[in-house]
């Protein structure tokens, strides 16, 4: 579904004159006189004239803007000012009479690439044009048509594969391209510079251009990137690559925004996206060879300057994640995967995920020998952009020093259920998706999960799983999984059932101590930002012997937890066993009633 109602805005500023002397082209009409016959061949000079008159035409008869210039910048660029604002009015409908030159540009366009399908020029404009004014299946039927050499014709193709939603195939083409290309352009087209914050560009520069680990550090940036990590190909890095295209075709062709601020614009562009429709609006001169934003003021001082402002699809999220999550993805918190974590150097619009709201899950993790396996229960229901569509849900964990995909994608899949994954044992960085396509809506959680353990003792524990009370204590995970809560917001006046697993107990059995305990959480006001727990109104405490013949002891307790009032608690499990410390685990849950 093309998102072309955007809110995202950059404001560019143009001189504007009387329209005489604002005129660049010497001929409007030249588009709409040129021959569009198919069997008529165009000269190449020719349509690079019309395409230059059609976007001066363009520029001449654009919409009001809907929304104005900010009193402050997000960013500035040279002379052009950045802002974000998914909330603002749609962006201004283009006039039918902007389309109908440029359905006559994209005819004259067909008819020098039939011709002249060995054109560069030509042939990149025609699938430009053709994927602006929406018709995607064409565009890439024009990028299949190409007959340039070297890598010209894939990036093309991949740009086309890529907005049609064809992650997958646009990676592999973009792949096989930059194998064609010089090391330097190679390098060009794969440079993250701009999409990176300060701290892990200092990083980055220190590698140069050629180095295999110049090349590993964007591999790991792009993994790292993907808004959802169970969908095929590399959404993200194909962005990057469809941005680098548009550069190319602006850089042959400037279009509405590509003035004297050429780099500005172009900086811009690969770092929040292209302009999917502009508007515009006029501002009084203060002073005859005053300057706004470096423009100069060409009209005198009663004369005006006009603002073309642009607009991207929204809503669009932070592109690349911070210096320190891509060095340690597993010591992350959801936080740090905040939508528009600060600052914001870039950013995507994924077509998919017009809503991207956090995921109502639980998760635990327990240990097979050197595999970690992760289970997670989520609940779809309570994120009513999914309701009515047909649900993909995914678990998909990945260690934080050899990024892979490991995990479990389920189509079809139930508003609600539980998921299980293995990985490697270690840290690890887990993202639990459920997506609705039909509605580019997406439920999202993801951060670093840290595999228990104790650090110089023989018995350790895993995490606690809670499931919901069904007559029976589970003795192993794939008893306990399937009851597990899809939540870890609570209600008072059902049991709860706590599954967990204690690690290195003695074969021959031993005595282990244990203790349940389940107190409130609250902030302790001269200590800001640390927890401590007040009150205790559940406890359980029992004398145990561990499992006979295994050096796994799987336990199970129900808690009666109707005294608690809402609020958040946290439960915590102690053990204690001969020659060594106590060892616990813990768990966050929030009373929401009775």
């Amino acid at each position: 579904m093309p998102r072309h109602a955007a809110i995202l805005t950059v404001l560019v500023l143009a001189a504007a004159a009387p329209a005489a002397s604002a005129q660049i082209l010497r001929d409007p009409g030249s588009v709409a006189s040129a021959p569009t016959d198919m069997h008529s061949p165009v000269d190449v000079n020719v349509a690079r004239r019309a395409q230059s008159d059609f976007e001066q035409f363009r520029l001449e008869n654009l919409p009001s803007a809907n929304s104005g210039r900010p009193a402050k910048c997000d960013e500035q660029v040279g002379n052009v000012c950045y802002w974000y604002n998914d909330k603002g009015p749609l962006p201004p409908r283009e006039p039918a009479v902007i389309r109908q030159r440029e359905d006559q540009l994209i005819a004259m366009l067909d008819t020098v690439a039939i011709h002249a399908p060995d054109d560069r020029w030509a042939v990149e404009q025609r699938v430009r044009y053709l994927a602006e004014s929406d018709r995607l299946d064409s565009a890439y039927a024009a990028a299949k048509e190409c007959k340039v050499g070297g890598w010209w014709c894939d990036v093309l193709e991949g740009f086309t594969l890529h907005l049609l939603g064809r992650y997958a195939a646009a990676d592999s083409l973009y792949s096989h391209a930059l194998g064609q290309m010089l090391q330097r352009e190679r390098c060009d087209w794969r440079n993250i510079d701009m999409l990176i914050d300060d701290d892990t560009r200092q990083q980055y520069q220190r590698l140069t251009c050629g180095d295999p680990k110049r090349e590993a550090f964007e591999n790991r940036a792009w993994f790292f990137a993907r808004t959802l990590y169970s969908l095929d190909g590399n959404d993200s890095r194909t962005e990057h690559y469809a941005r680098k295209t548009m550069e190319m075709m602006l850089r042959d062709a400037p279009g509405v925004t590509v003035t004297d601020s050429q780099e500005d614009d172009l900086e811009l562009m690969l770092r929040f996206g292209w302009p999917r429709a502009w508007g515009v609006s006029t501002v009084s001169a203060e002073r005859e060879g005053g300057f706004s934003m470096g423009m100069p003021r060409r009209s005198g001082p009663r004369g005006v300057v006009r603002e073309v402002t642009s607009y991207e699809p929204v809503p669009a999220y932070r592109y690349v994640p911070p210096g320190f999550v891509l060095n340690d993805p597993a010591q992350s918190d959801s936080s740090n995967w905040r939508l528009q974590l600060p600052p914001v150097i870039a950013r995507y619009a994924p077509a998919y995920a017009i809503s991207l709201t956090p995921l109502e899950h639980q998760k635990a993790v327990f240990r097979r020998g050197d595999t970690a396996l992760v289970v997670m229960a989520y609940d779809a229901r309570v994120t009513k952009q999914l309701a009515g569509g047909k649900l993909t849900a995914a678990l998909v964990v990945t260690p934080s020093d050899k990024p892979g995909d490991y995990g479990k994608i389920v189509h079809d899949a139930p508003e609600t259920g539980v998921l299980m994954a293995k990985a490697p044992w270690g840290p690890l960085l887990m993202s639990a998706e459920v997506y609705a396509p039909s509605r580019f809506a997406v439920a999202r959680a993801r951060y670093g999960v840290s595999p228990p353990f104790a650090v110089g003792t023989r018995v350790t524990l895993s995490d606690l799983l809670f499931y919901k009370s069904y007559g029976s204590f589970p003795t192993t995970v794939d008893q306990a999984a399937p009851h597990a809560v899809p939540t870890e917001r609570l209600r008072a006046d059902e049991k709860l059932g706590v599954y967990w697993e204690a690690y290195g107990t003695d074969p021959n059995g031993e005595k282990m101590k244990i203790s349940l305990t389940v107190v409130r959480e609250a902030e302790e006001s001269n200590n800001i930002g640390k927890k401590s727990k007040t009150a205790t109104p559940v406890i359980v405490s029992v004398e145990d012997l561990s499992a006979r013949g295994a050096t796994v002891s799987p336990r199970a307790i129900e808690l009666d937890i109707s005294t608690l009032k809402k609020g958040a608690y946290i439960v915590e499990l102690e053990i204690e066993v001969a020659g060594q410390y106590v060892v616990r685990a813990e768990h966050r849950i929030e009373i929401i009633g009775p």
